[in-house]
């Protein structure tokens, strides 16, 4: 099976499957980017439909798929949907949540194939906590957390957003958390970098994870980089994994970017950071089209997309070349 490569080199192989809008999610964090989304829709795609776009993928080498939201463990059907995909046989199927709604659902995702989740834990006070996302959840996140590392999703990947001021200067906190639940036999660590959204929240919280990485690579004794977005990973003395995501202006992170976006209404989207170059394919499924027609609009968001913090094209494909050689 022939891995579908876009314009500049970068091969295509995992999908980040939404399933409802970031809208709707049960948590309101003012330093969501929410995809760009600013509405709430009812045109949500159904999950016979997510089963089909996946198919589809499969056929193109496609095997990861991560399901997202919005608040994705919002939807009644998510089990249903999890068992759908994982009949198809891809190798990996992994959920990203905040966890409300995680530890009475757990071992059942678990039974119908989901492999591991990213769990949202920026702060592990409750205070903070409350402030950040809008919800008194602390305590079920950490439950979250605890009920999937016992349920056998590993590893969980706690996700924490660094913002200036606010949880910059506790992340040490997270790290002894990260170790007191198994370290890295059960969890990883991930620091994210803030990305813009349309406040004025970014400008004032955003905290570059320079000084963060050059401390931990002080600290590691091993260092890794993971193939999706060239992540790099550090290893602590305490058996503590921190991973660090740095999206923006990273000309690295997005030659490594090998995702295919889809949105909760059916939308084909090339790129997390742009928002024009959406392609609909749910409606075309909905209207009778067969197999043909979407693999044709697959292929023409596959060729559309690139970089969005780039630099000279052929230096990124040559680039590509020497990291797959």
């Amino acid at each position: 099976m022939l891995t579908i490569l876009d314009p500049y080199g970068r091969p295509v192989t995992q999908a980040r499957i939404s399933l409802n809008s970031s809208m709707e999610c049960n948590f309101s964090c003012e330093f969501c980017h929410r995809e760009g989304i600013k509405e709430i829709s009812n045109n949500i795609i159904r999950a016979e439909e997510v089963e089909r776009i996946t198919r589809i993928l499969a056929s193109f080498g496609i095997s990861m798929i991560k399901l997202t939201g919005g608040e994705p463990l919002l939807r009644r059907d998510i089990v249903e949907i999890v068992g759908r995909i994982n009949k198809l046989g891809v190798r990996e199927i992994s959920l990203s949540t905040n966890g409300t709604h995680l530890s009475g659902l757990a071992s059942k995702l678990k039974d119908n194939g989901l492999k591991r989740v990213n769990v949202s834990l920026h702060t592990l006070n409750r205070e903070m906590f409350k402030l950040l996302t809008g919800a008194d959840k602390l305590t079920e996140t950490i439950e979250a957390i605890k009920a999937s590392i016992e349920a056998g999703l590993l590893p969980v990947k706690m996700n924490t957003t660094v913002m200036r001021g606010i949880n910059d200067d506790k992340l040490d906190d997270l790290v002894e958390f990260s170790r007191s639940i198994g370290g890295s036999e059960t969890n990883v660590l991930q620091l994210i970098e803030l990305v813009p959204n349309e406040s004025l929240f970014y400008e004032k919280y955003h905290f570059p994870l320079d000084s963060i990485e050059n401390d931990l690579k002080n600290k590691c004794v091993a260092s890794t980089e993971r193939i999706s977005h060239r992540r790099p990973k550090y290893e602590l003395a305490n058996g503590v994994i921190v991973e660090i995501v740095r999206p923006m202006h990273n000309t690295k992170f997005c030659m490594g970017c090998n995702r295919m976006r889809i949105t909760y209404d059916g939308k084909f989207k090339p790129c997390l950071l742009r928002n024009n170059n959406h392609i609909d394919f749910l409606s075309f499924m909905r209207s009778g089209a067969d197999d043909t027609k979407i693999i044709e609009l697959f292929k023409n968001a596959v060729s559309i997309r690139e970089p969005f913090f780039k630099v000279e094209k052929a230096k990124l494909i040559e680039q590509s070349r020497k990291s797959s050689g």
